[in-house]
C-alpha cells in the first residue's frame, strides 16, 4: 500500500492529535506521536483517588455527529451511557430530557423574574428556534465518517436534503453572530436576569451557539468507566497501528526549512509533514524561520503577532469532593450532571469593573479585600456539578459519592495571587466557600459528610494542559480570534501559513470542544493524506 512511508510528526497526544495520528497509521504512514505530559488524552483523564474516580477534563461528551462516527470509523467499540442536564436556580431545579423544557425553563425564568415575563418569552422563542437548528447540525451524522457514500438512495434521499437544513441553519445562525451580551441587552435591561442566562458561557460567547445550546442538553453522553476511556481508545488504536508515542517530550524548537522539531534535551525529529495538536502560542513561541522563503517568512510573522497578541477564553477551578452520602441522595437534587446558580442576583460587577480593578491595583490591594471579592464571586457565581457514580455506580466506593464542583474564572488574578506567594491559602479560600454555598443550598449539612477534597485552578491546567491563559476551549472572544471561528469554514481551520505544517484541537477553531478536536484531527490528516497520493507517495 506504500510506496514511500511519509513520516508524520504530530506534537500533542490529546484528541485531536490522537485521532490525525489514528486515521494517518489506517493509510500507511509512519506516525511519531509526541506529548510532554506523562500520559496521553491532554486535558482528558479520569483518576482514581482512594477509590473515588473523578474526570479532570469535560464532564461528559456532546457528540455532534461526530465522536461515535470517528470511533465506529475506525472501529472502535464502547459502551455509552446517558447523561442528563439539569439547570438549577435558587430553588427551582428542571431536568432537561426533551425539546419541551425549553417552556418549562421559560415558566422557571418567569417564576424567577415576574416583572420580565414578556423579555423572557422573546428570548425564549429565540432559543427554541436556534436549538432547532442546532438540532438539524446534531442530528445527521457527519458524512465524512459515514460507510453509506456510495448508497445512490442514501445521497438522494438522507444526505442531498440533510445538506439543504444544514445550509439554511448557517444561515440563520449568522444573523446571530453577535456576542450573547450583546444580544441579551437588546431584549432585556435586568442585570440579574441576564446573568443568570450569560453565567453559563464563556465571555462574549456568539450568541447563536448560546442560544441554541438547550438542544445540545441532549446531545450529551458518558463514556462507561470515564471520559479518559476515549483517550485510553484512541491511544491504543495508535499503538496497534504501529505508531509510536513518546511522553515527556517537550518541544523547544520547530525548523520548517530542515524539516525538524528539537526537544527540550536537544534531541531532533524529522518529519514530512507536522501536525500541531497543542498550544498554537508555543509554536510560534518555538519556531525558527531561518531558510524561508522572505514572502512565507513575512505571513508567519504577522500571524505570530496575530496569535501571541490573542487571549485564551476564560479557565476553571475545579473542586473535587469525596462525600460519604450514597448516589442516589444526589440523584433526587439534580443527577448526575447539573448547573446550578444559587443566586438570583448574578456576577454583575463582580466580573467585570471589580475584577478588572483588582486586577489593575492587585499591588495597592490587601489580601482581606481580594477574599471578599472572591466569597462574592463564589456565591454569585454558577457551578458545574458532575456526579460520576450516577452514571456508572463502579466509579466510586459503595455508598459513597465523588463530585466534581467547577465554575469558569480568571487566570490573570489567580497568577498575581501565585506570584505574590499565597496561591495555596487563597485555592484552599475557595475551596471552604464552595463547600459552605453547596451546604447551605443543593445538598444541606455537605461538610460535615465529607471524607475528602482537592481542587485544580487555572494553574493546574496551565501547567498540566499548557495551554496559555489556562484555557479549556482554545480562544476567547474578548479579543480577535486569530483562528477560523465559522462553521462552513472548518475544513480550512488545519492551515498555516508554515510550510508542512498543519494545526489542530481546540486552538485551531473557537469556539472548541472535543468534536471540533477530533474533526480537526482528521481534517489535518485529510491534507496530508491527500498531498501524498497526489505526490505517489501513498495508492
Amino acid at each position: 500500500m506504500t510506496m514511500k512511508k511519509q513520516k508524520i510528526v504530530i506534537v500533542g497526544a490529546g484528541m485531536a492529535g490522537l485521532t490525525a495520528a489514528a486515521y494517518l497509521l489506517k493509510d500507511g504512514c509512519d506516525v511519531l506521536l509526541l506529548d510532554k505530559n506523562d500520559r496521553c488524552g491532554g486535558l482528558l483523564s479520569t483518576f482514581n483517588s482512594n477509590g473515588f474516580y473523578f474526570d479532570s477534563g469535560p464532564r461528559a461528551f456532546v457528540n455532534s455527529g461526530i465522536v461515535k462516527p470517528i470511533l465506529k470509523d475506525l472501529g472502535m467499540e464502547w459502551e455509552f451511557l446517558e447523561n442528563k442536564i439539569s439547570i438549577g436556580v435558587a430553588d427551582q431545579m428542571l431536568r432537561f430530557d426533551s425539546m419541551d423544557r425549553i417552556q418549562d425553563y421559560q415558566r422557571m425564568l418567569t417564576g424567577l423574574f415576574p416583572q420580565n415575563a414578556q423579555e423572557i418569552e422573546k428570548i425564549t422563542a429565540i432559543s427554541s428556534e436556534l436549538s432547532e437548528y442546532t438540532r438539524v447540525l446534531y442530528e445527521f451524522d457527519n458524512p465524512n465518517f459515514s460507510d453509506q457514500m456510495n448508497d445512490r438512495k442514501f445521497i438522494f434521499r438522507k444526505l442531498i436534503p440533510w445538506t439543504f437544513k444544514f445550509l439554511h441553519a448557517l444561515r440563520k445562525f449568522e444573523q446571530f453572530n453577535i456576542p450573547m451580551e450583546a444580544f441579551i441587552r437588546r431584549y432585556t435591561a435586568n442585570a440579574s436576569l441576564s446573568d443568570v442566562l450569560l453565567q453559563h458561557f464563556f465571555k462574549h460567547t456568539p450568541a447563536y451557539f448560546a442560544l441554541g445550546y438547550y438542544y445540545v442538553y441532549l446531545d450529551y453522553f458518558y463514556p462507561k468507566g470515564g471520559t479518559g476511556v476515549l483517550a485510553d481508545l484512541l491511544k491504543n488504536k495508535v499503538l496497534e497501528g504501529g505508531g509510536e508515542i513518546r511522553l515527556n517530550t517537550r518541544i523547544a524548537a520547530v525548523n520548517p526549512a530542515e524539516k525538524t522539531v528539537t526537544d527540550a534535551d536537544g534531541q531532533r525529529y524529522a518529519y514530512d509533514d507536522l501536525i500541531w495538536a497543542a498550544d498554537l502560542k508555543t509554536l510560534y513561541r518555538s519556531l525558527n524561520p531561518a531558510g524561508l522563503d522572505a514572502k512565507v517568512s513575512a505571513q508567519i510573522d504577522t500571524k505570530t503577532r496575530q496569535t501571541l497578541a490573542a487571549k485564551g477564553a476564560e479557565s476553571v477551578f475545579i473542586l473535587f469532593l469525596a462525600v460519604n452520602r450514597p448516589p442516589e441522595y444526589f440523584r433526587a437534587r439534580g443527577g448526575e450532571h447539573l448547573f446550578f446558580t444559587p443566586s438570583t442576583q448574578g456576577l454583575g460587577e463582580t466580573n467585570q469593573a471589580e475584577r478588572q480593578k483588582l486586577l489593575e491595583a492587585f499591588e495597592h490591594t490587601s489580601k482581606a479585600e481580594i477574599l471578599d471579592w472572591a466569597a462574592r464571586f463564589c456565591e454569585l457565581n454558577t457551578f458545574e456539578v458532575s456526579v460520576p457514580a450516577l452514571r456508572d455506580p463502579a466509579l466510586a466506593p459503595e455508598g459513597q459519592t465523588g463530585l466534581m464542583i467547577s465554575f469558569l474564572t480568571d487566570y490573570a488574578l489567580i497568577e498575581k495571587i501565585n506570584a505574590a506567594g499565597w496561591y495555596d491559602e487563597f485555592k484552599t479560600a475557595l475551596e471552604e466557600r464552595v463547600v459552605r454555598i453547596f451546604s447551605q443550598t443543593l445538598y444541606p449539612g455537605l461538610a460535615e459528610d465529607l471524607l475528602f477534597k482537592f481542587s485544580a485552578t487555572p494553574l493546574t491546567i496551565c501547567q498540566v494542559a499548557g495551554s496559555s491563559e489556562g484555557a479549556i476551549t482554545g480562544w476567547s472572544f474578548e479579543t480577535d480570534v486569530p483562528v477560523v471561528n465559522k462553521l462552513k469554514d472548518i475544513p480550512k481551520s488545519v492551515l498555516t501559513p508554515i510550510p508542512g505544517v498543519y494545526q489542530a484541537g481546540q486552538w485551531a477553531y473557537s469556539p472548541a470542544g472535543v468534536p471540533i478536536a477530533m474533526l480537526t484531527g482528521w481534517y489535518a490528516s485529510q491534507r496530508i493524506l491527500k498531498d501524498a497520493r497526489k505526490a505517489g507517495l501513498i495508492r
